[in-house]
């Protein structure tokens, strides 16, 4: 029987949003109740909700998870709590936090909830640091990373110490848009989630593979969500323009669709076509099960979704479960 790994799960701890406000109250969030639901409110504004009860608590997730046919998740911090622009001690202070709060969640179900990581990436000694605490729990599947830095793109030398330690480790990395460039002009219509998200994970996945970070670190395991964003539909036009355009020759001596090989997509796609067409172009043994849980833009039947196409036996199978049990630790 088909073990289904969900590894597109974002978890929002009651305890965490708590400790995180009584240690940094100008900083820290609230949960604010409204007759609609639960809110997740900051002190610069940005309030998120209402949020499903699975996103806080337990219970309720496995609840969902069963409703959905998915046998285990790997929770991952939501976008807004990444920190990056807090300052370095807060940032750390709410990683060890948030960090923390995700442990002990999957430790309450360790059958069916495993954890990638968050790390404090405005200070790289302190996600060193935060990384070598976290490291050797077995709950500890990856980490989790945005697709940008405070703007800055995921080849910047300062990550360098970092694509090291996550490839020593055996760590997976799992990319998610935030902060996503173009901003100020998709305000209107959420154009910065249906445009800026896959826009920055395509960003995102240009750098790493034109910046030679997948060729400086061979060992490295990425999943961009959202199916990757618009990458997949382009990597005709990198191939084209790194044999014509000498810019493009700087760092990498091998077409970018050679590093597709290396990179993993989430099934969060939203369209059966879409879904087809991104196993075809990268490899079926190279797409994972992801629902984005439990946002308004998640997937709410992702096994289905994958079902729906008629793959068989064994390339679903490999889908909906055993291509993260390649990706993970």
């Amino acid at each position: 029987m088909t073990t289904t790994v969900d590894v597109h799960a974002h978890a929002i701890p009651r305890e965490m949003v708590g400790a995180m406000h009584d240690a940094h109250p100008e900083y820290g969030p609230t949960l604010t109740e409204r007759e609609n639901g639960t809110y997740l409110s900051y002190p610069h504004g940005r309030r998120s909700g209402p949020l499903p009860e699975g996103m806080l608590e337990v219970s309720a997730r496995l609840a969902d998870m069963d409703t959905r046919g998915v046998d285990h998740q790997v929770i991952s911090a939501a976008p807004p709590n990444f920190n990056y622009a807090m300052p370095a001690n807060v940032g750390m202070d709410f990683t060890r936090l948030q960090n923390d709060a995700l442990l002990a969640t999957a430790a309450k179900s360790p059958a069916r909830l495993s954890v990638f990581a968050d790390l404090p990436l405005q200070d790289m000694a302190a996600s060193l640091d935060e990384l070598a605490r976290v490291v050797d729990d077995p709950a500890v599947r990856g980490v989790e990373i945005g697709s940008n830095v405070n703007g800055r793109n995921l080849d910047d030398p300062d990550f360098e110490p970092l694509w090291g330690a996550l490839a020593d480790a055996g760590l997976a990395v799992l990319v998610h848009p935030d902060k996503v460039a173009g901003s100020e002009r998709l305000t209107s219509y959420y154009l910065q989630n249906f445009v800026g998200n896959p826009t920055d994970s395509t960003i995102a996945i240009a750098s790493l593979i034109f910046g030679g970070v997948l060729e400086r670190h061979p060992a490295l395991r990425f999943c961009f969500v959202h199916g990757g964003g618009f990458a997949p539909y382009q990597i005709g036009r990198w191939d084209h323009g790194w044999r014509c355009r000498p810019e493009a020759q700087t760092v990498i001596s091998t077409p970018p669709s050679e590093y597709f090989a290396r990179l993993f997509f989430d099934s969060l796609t939203h369209d059966r076509m879409s879904l087809q067409f991104l196993g075809e172009r990268v490899g079926w043994d190279h797409v994972l099960l992801g629902s984005d849980y439990r946002f308004d833009m998640a997937d709410g039947d992702p096994v289905g979704s994958v079902r729906s196409l008629g793959l068989d036996a064994a390339l679903e199978a490999q889908v909906l479960g055993g291509n993260a049990e390649r990706f993970l630790r």
